[in-house]
């Protein structure tokens, strides 16, 4: 079974003094077994802003034996249509959160679970996905 993992999931696997740290090294480890594991390119995008070089950043996802999938156009469409709903009920208070749709939309779009430490972002608005969180683990 494919999985899908958030920026966060990944900070939390490098940094062993996060609060998130275990958690994610069991959650993660677990998905490996069960099949490849997806790192979304706007994932790829976020994680760099944290990492000194683009080969920093390649090489902590090799450690980590992440796949990439570029975004098909159903997943940027169904991110697009999530983020006028959360814009319309929201009167769009907080700018940051097309990140988020791109990820929970391509995994939803995919059919795969989301490993992310961060429920809020995608409960209300992919309520089709399967979320592996800290609170679901």
């Amino acid at each position: 079974m494919t999985t899908f993992v958030d920026t966060n999931v990944v900070i939390y696997l490098l940094d062993s003094q996060s609060q998130f740290h275990d958690w994610s090294f069991t959650e993660f480890t677990k998905a490996r077994e069960q099949g490849p594991v997806i790192l979304p390119d706007i994932a790829y995008a976020e994680l760099s802003i944290g990492m000194e070089s683009k080969e920093a950043t390649d090489e902590a996802l090799a450690e980590l034996f992440l796949e990439r999938l570029p975004c098909s156009d159903a997943s940027l469409y169904r991110a697009g249509r999530a983020f006028i709903k959360y814009r319309d009920e929201n009167k769009g208070a907080k700018a940051n959160v097309l990140p988020d749709f791109l990820i929970g939309a391509q995994a939803e779009v995919m059919g795969a679970p989301l490993l992310t430490a961060n429920e809020a972002d995608f409960l209300k608005y992919f309520s089709t996905i399967k979320l592996i969180t800290p609170v679901s683990s």
